[in-house]
């Protein structure tokens, strides 16, 4: 067997078959019962071990893969490719555990998912063991031979007190071959379902909804504390409600939130307590450079420091932190979005216009415009097919430029006599009509033109053609057109239409591009990184950021700072989480924002050390919450704590459960005027002179067109006028 000596850290081998038989026979049965997936054995050059191919035939027999090395830096490597796939490997070690540990700690080694094994031939523990390396997520056993044939196994993480402390956790008899407990080893779920009061240390930051965080110096939170009996701050740490609260210069509480209340309740059933504690910055964190072993900042930087034990606010998982920190089950199943202003109502100057989007209009001008003359085609076009077969006499030809040339100044306006049922008995209009076989093209036009402003019209033929045309036109006219532009228009004047929202990353790319708006977004978050790190459209809407901002102005403290100033200038986006975008902008007024469509998922969880060992254990009682709904039920009492219920019995987390599956399709994803739900909630207002300018405006406009053309008409005649003079009196010779 092996033997301490006196003077030497190492270990000697003192040759005694009957112990080096027993030795092994202990080794092969503890690893059997320890079962692991496969073994490696490391043997250092100084220590000696006899007949070690029979340990492994002994292992082999029990159906348990073995390697062994004798180089510590091929072990080594090992150990790290397997940490990489996440492949749990258990080591049993022949050496002294202090030549081991500093080595193991500086490659960052110790996982949860490496088992550090060491054969201590000796009676007792070695005396120079230093628990500070032995906390977690370190796991060793030491293996001890108090008696003959009597081995001991002490265990690190027998207790989830993470003292570095090595317990004895089990015995086995050499002589009966008895263990003293199954398993070898407690398993780390037990071992971690019950922290037994542990205190663990938490980064906060005041992010709402998730962490409602109040700051204030020393005279500030004294006065809080003795002027409030409910105060949850003080000099000392109240354990029974799970506050922080005291640092040299800064105090803050934190008074509640939807995480916060969570984290109270994962400690009640874990049998915890936590302090808060206040990271650098009062930020999240991001990777401080591009490379894999690369340091955070903020809360994930201590955490990655091994400073804190976890982090729970709304910490998304991303790849870039996963090489920092590790994830639980997730507790919120999130999407990125962003929130601008809420579209603005239109012009209402313009209010006759919006019934129709700009591409129904031009179809619909040309058709009122081509109206009259096809009509005018389908009923002259039989009559000019008779005349070409029919040459027309120089009688008729020279009746017709007799009466086109003395015809009245009211000949064209047919619509005289339709609008007063009168007839103008004109000699020349007879003797037109004795010879006009149909009506002129001004006359159709302006039937058509009746037609569409629903006036009353004569139909200017008789022919069976244009009637059944006339019928056509009436029904376009009165139930497709002037029906639908009408009920449109009675809509459009009870509710004004608005612009179309930014509900899209394209949409949002043009108004940066062409309206100047700047893009916000929380500094050293997930988003941040994920904007940095981004690709296509994003990484254009970055790019445009970071030209337009100076000194990172594009960067907030934190998404609420954000909605603040969405809110003072309207030229301006918030990047972030959906959720927590809807609760800031249900704070400041859900009626002032508009918040886009999902761009793309993201999860949110509980942040660990590398390593944890008691992650399965936070994992297992995450999920029960889950299934049971109870993560949900957190939710939904945090927003009606906030505000309230709606009348009818619908509370807002409702809303809100709504509002996360759906994508904004209230609003009309390509209409000018697309509604708002909160429109809905609106009292009708009655009708004011400006809402009705836009048709002011054309009555307006038609009466200045009309005055234009009459004194344009006037001008004409009196030229001509002054033109025929001219010509008499030069043909009578008065003028030379």
């Amino acid at each position: 067997m092996f033997a301490a000596s006196p003077n030497a850290g190492n270990l000697i081998a003192v040759y005694e078959k009957s112990n080096q038989s027993g030795m092994i026979r202990g080794i092969s049965e503890m690893i059997n019962l320890l079962s692991p997936k496969s073994l490696v054995i490391l043997v250092q050059n100084e220590t000696k071990i006899d007949r070690l191919d029979k340990l492994t035939v002994l292992i082999h027999r029990h159906s348990i893969p073995t390697c062994v090395y004798y180089d510590l830096e091929g072990y080594f490597n090992l150990i790290e490719e397997n940490l990489k796939q996440s492949l749990e490997t258990t080591s049993l070690i022949f050496c002294h555990p202090e030549d081991m540990l500093q080595d193991i700690i500086g490659r960052r080694l110790a996982h949860r998912l490496s088992l550090f094994i060491f054969y201590w031939g000796a009676s007792q523990l070695p005396k120079r063991l230093n628990s500070a390396l032995l906390k977690e997520p370190f796991r060793v056993a030491v293996i001890t031979n108090p008696r003959r044939n009597i081995y001991r196994i002490f265990y690190n993480q027998a207790k989830p007190n993470n003292r570095g402390e090595m317990l004895s956790s089990n015995w086995f008899d050499g002589n009966d071959m008895t263990f003293k407990r199954v398993p070898l080893l407690p398993s780390p779920t037990e071992v971690y379902k019950n922290f037994e009061g542990r205190i663990f240390s938490i980064p906060v930051i005041h992010k709402p909804p998730w962490h409602f965080v109040l700051y204030g110096n020393t005279s500030e939170m004294v006065g809080d504390a003795t002027n409030s009996s409910n105060s949850e701050v003080g000099f000392e740490m109240d354990l029974e409600r799970n506050v922080t609260v005291e640092s040299d210069e800064a105090y803050f509480t934190v008074k509640g939130g939807r995480d916060h209340n969570l984290m109270q309740l994962i400690a009640e059933r874990m049998n915890f307590s936590f302090q808060y504690v206040e990271p650098p910055e009062k930020i999240q964190g991001i990777a401080l450079s591009a490379e894999d072993n690369a340091s955070f900042s903020g809360a994930l930087g201590m955490l990655q420091r091994r400073e804190v034990d976890l982090y729970l606010g709304d910490a998304a998982v991303t790849w870039e932190r996963m090489k920092a920190v590790e994830y639980s089950f997730f507790t919120l199943a999130d999407s990125a979005a962003f929130v601008t202003h809420a579209p603005r109502k239109l012009n209402e100057a313009l209010a006759l216009v919006h019934p129709f989007q700009l591409t129904v209009w031009p179809p619909v001008i040309i058709t009122i415009f081509i109206s009259g003359p096809i009509l005018f085609l389908i009923i002259s076009t039989p009559f000019r097919w008779r005349r070409i077969n029919q040459p027309n006499s120089r009688n008729d030809l020279w009746l017709r430029k007799r009466a086109r040339k003395g015809k009245p100044a009211f000949y064209h306006l047919r619509y005289i006599e339709e609008m007063n049922y009168t007839r103008f008995a004109t000699r020349r209009i007879h003797l037109m009509e004795e010879k006009q076989d149909y009506p002129s093209l001004e006359r159709c036009i302006w039937y058509t033109i009746n037609i569409y402003l629903r006036q009353s019209a004569n139909i200017p033929f008789d022919g069976h053609l244009a009637r059944f045309f006339s019928i056509l036109l009436w029904l376009c006219a009165t139930y497709v057109l002037g029906d639908v532009y009408s009920a449109q228009l009675t809509s459009q004047l009870a509710r004004p239409a608005r612009e179309s929202p930014i509900n899209t990353l394209g949409r949002l790319e043009h108004r940066m591009a062409a309206d100047g708006y700047q893009l916000l977004v929380e500094r050293q978050s997930a988003f941040h990184a994920a904007l940095v790190n981004s690709t296509g459209i994003l990484q254009r809407l970055y790019r445009l950021t970071r030209q337009r901002s100076i000194n990172d102005s594009f960067l907030v403290g934190s998404v609420e700072e954000g909605i603040r100033v969405l809110q003072d200038d309207p030229k301006f986006a918030v990047f972030g989480g959906r959720e927590t975008l809807y609760f800031n902008t249900k704070r400041y007024g859900a009626n002032r924002f508009q918040l886009s469509e999902k761009l793309y998922t993201r999860y949110s969880a509980v942040a660990v050390q590398i390593g944890c060992p008691f992650l399965d254990s936070l994992n297992d009682v995450i999920m029960r919450l889950f299934e049971a709904g109870i993560i949900e039920k957190i939710t939904i009492a945090e927003y009606e704590r906030m505000f309230g219920r709606q009348s009818g019995g619908v509370s807002h987390a409702e809303e809100t459960v709504r509002s996360a599956k759906s994508t904004n399709s209230e609003c009309d994803a390509e209409g000018i005027g697309g509604k708002r739900k909160s429109d809905s909630n609106e009292k009708l207002q009655p009708m004011n002179l400006r809402m009705l300018q836009g048709a002011f405006l054309v009555l307006a406009c038609g009466h200045s067109l009309g005055g234009i053309c009459l004194f344009v008409e006037r001008h004409l005649i009196f030229i001509t006028r002054c033109g025929m003079t001219l010509s008499n009196k030069c043909d009578e010779g008065y003028l030379p």
